[in-house]
């Protein structure tokens, strides 16, 4: 008893003190924070349905669900996996500011898979994200693009498109396409 009395007094403490730095509990962040508002518009979909046209190296299918919350996350995860704001990306992207636009472009000679980010706005509210991501060694490249489009009146995301093309030495490309409707 008297060990987990300890245990909580220090994990008490500790919780306290890590906490400290961060009061108000926003964190600036020097880019969009791309991650964060993918996330938080993936409870806004549940309940819909989706209607997708896969197209994998130029055989289509269709299909048409309503998925669960998970199955949102599941599916919208490339999208989810598009996050520059970490402390080893700090200034390694230029970005580019108007009215309509909002464009991170990776500084040449640094290092890190997202290429590029632009968020569209229009009345001041977002209407488009999109993304290239690119990876690449002597064996293997792959090249991913994504568009989430939102509607104007309930800025929900009301259509998403994925592109990925990856090659491996040796092989043919594999390339796939998404393009999805919310409804």
């Amino acid at each position: 008893m008297r060990y987990y009395s300890s245990l909580l007094l220090m994990l008490s403490i500790f919780w306290s003190c890590s906490n400290i730095s961060n009061t108000n509990g926003t964190e600036e962040t020097a880019y969009f924070p791309f991650k964060d508002f993918v996330e938080v518009q993936i409870p806004k979909l549940e309940g819909k349905s989706v209607y997708k046209v896969i197209n994998i190296n130029g055989k289509k299918e269709t299909s048409q669900i309503t998925p669960t919350q998970e199955e949102w996350m599941k599916d919208l995860d490339s999208f989810l996996q598009v996050d520059i704001n970490k402390p080893a990306l700090s200034g390694a992207y230029e970005t580019q500011k108007s009215e309509k636009y909002l464009i991170h472009e990776l500084k040449e000679g640094e290092k890190g898979k997202i290429k590029k980010i632009v968020v569209q706005y229009e009345g001041g509210e977002v209407k488009q994200i999109s993304f290239i991501s690119k990876t690449e060694n002597p064996f293997y490249s792959s090249q991913s693009r994504g568009v989430l489009m939102f509607d104007g009146e309930t800025g929900e995301i009301f259509q998403y498109s994925l592109e990925n093309i990856q090659e491996i030495i040796f092989s043919k490309p594999n390339k796939m396409i998404v393009n999805a409707s919310v409804e």
